[in-house]
């Protein structure tokens, strides 16, 4: 494979990543299984059953890609989320509860098929145009345009549910969604160590696992992301519940395109601070993260969810680090397999985390909850830099 063939991918990904959030009922979605299932208990069940499908999936869909190749894993992505929001649309359209989990399914066994193996391809990408140096800045520019998607999308969802309805809106989504497919087919595979193809999967997945236990680097970074993100998925779900306590429903949508607008700065400001270095920048963005969160808590005021909106200026910044920390440390035969087992392992405990938040909001009110992550996340940082300390005077 030649180094101007393997050079498409480069454009290849900006647009899948645009297509990847220019999903227009992304906002809405729970809204919209709450029309057809008339119940929000119903309608979380859904995404439960996609979170579920994730996890237990994540593993075998890790092991294909690294053993089948890049190409055909995102294919098969594809193909899976265009099923699971046609058979949304159509749920929609015959009132029937079972295509929304029977969609659910798919979307999970896409988000398993698309975890590590878009990250494996874009690594191995630069890797082969020995540009391995710039992959940060290259995964920067790459999720600017995912979040340049989202906040589009977002716009584009409020002017079609105001003059049309959520049903038009979910059929407009096959459409959009439809792009991802076509740029699945045009990505070129580049070439790849192969001494472990000729394992069994069982083999190849208790190589990957070893090797994730025994470098002690990897270990604590992959540690400190399955806890951190879990934390932080419990957050994503429970904000928007303390957000109306403070402002009027509707303006909630636009606290989350001034979101992903934020998203679209931090990615882009990635090239100007990556002198500062990888570690530092990472524990310094999340360590920003939270100290937004909690000045907004404290102001806990009209205020709030706009200050709190600007984290993903942060986390644009610190995904990247992380990307790049553990790309480096991954091995290149078991990229996406490694990626996978730390995605099963934070799907079981964002699970069990999610549910103690939710525990802590019905007894509690979603403020106290909010409180709750933001405070184990500090927990969290603090007993990190304590690790890294030690480390250092070793």
């Amino acid at each position: 494979m030649s180094a101007a063939s393997i050079q498409r991918n480069i454009k290849l990904f900006k647009i899948d990543a645009f297509f990847g959030g220019s999903w227009p009922l992304c906002a809405l979605a729970v809204v919209y299984f709450e029309q057809i299932t008339h119940s929000y208990a119903l309608a979380m069940l859904v995404w439960s059953i996609s979170s579920l499908t994730q996890t237990f999936t994540e593993v075998p869909t890790g092991i294909f890609s690294d053993k089948i190749g890049r190409r055909k894993t995102i294919i098969l992505a594809a193909y899976s989320v265009l099923t699971a929001i046609l058979l949304w649309a159509l749920a929609g359209e015959l009132e029937c509860v079972w295509l929304l989990f029977i969609g659910a399914v798919f979307w999970g066994l896409c988000d398993s098929l698309i975890s590590g193996t878009m990250d494996a391809l874009m690594y191995e990408t630069m890797e082969e145009l020995n540009q391995k140096e710039n992959f940060p800045i290259f995964y920067a520019q790459t999720n600017f345009w995912n979040q340049f998607g989202l906040a589009v999308s977002t716009l584009f969802a409020a002017g079609v549910t105001y003059f049309f309805s959520l049903q038009v809106l979910a059929w407009i989504s096959v459409l959009t969604m439809g792009g991802q497919l076509v740029t699945a087919y045009l990505f070129v595979e580049p070439k790849r160590i192969t001494e472990q193809r000729k394992t069994t999967s069982i083999v190849h997945f208790f190589i990957a696992l070893r090797r994730l236990w025994r470098n002690k680097k990897l270990r604590f970074y992959a540690g400190f992301t399955l806890l951190n993100e879990s934390v932080g998925e419990a957050y994503t779900q429970i904000v928007a519940a303390y957000f109306q306590t403070l402002i009027k429903e509707w303006l909630i949508n636009i606290m989350r395109f001034v979101k992903q607008v934020s998203g679209m700065i931090g990615f882009a400001f990635v090239p100007y601070v990556r002198r500062f270095g990888t570690v530092r920048l990472f524990f310094t963005s999340v360590t920003m993260n939270e100290v937004l969160k909690t000045i907004g808590l404290i102001l806990n005021n009209t205020f709030s969810p706009f200050i709190m909106s600007l984290v993903n200026f942060f986390w644009g910044i610190s995904s990247t680090a992380k990307t790049d920390i553990l790309q480096q440390e991954f091995s290149p035969n078991q990229r996406a397999t490694m990626q996978s087992i730390i995605e099963v392992a934070k799907g079981i405990m964002a699970a069990i985390v999610m549910y103690l938040f939710g525990v802590v909001a019905d007894v509690s009110g979603p403020k106290m909850a909010i409180v709750a992550t933001v405070v184990i996340k500090i927990m969290l940082l603090l007993g990190s830099f304590v690790i890294l300390r030690r480390k250092k005077a070793k």
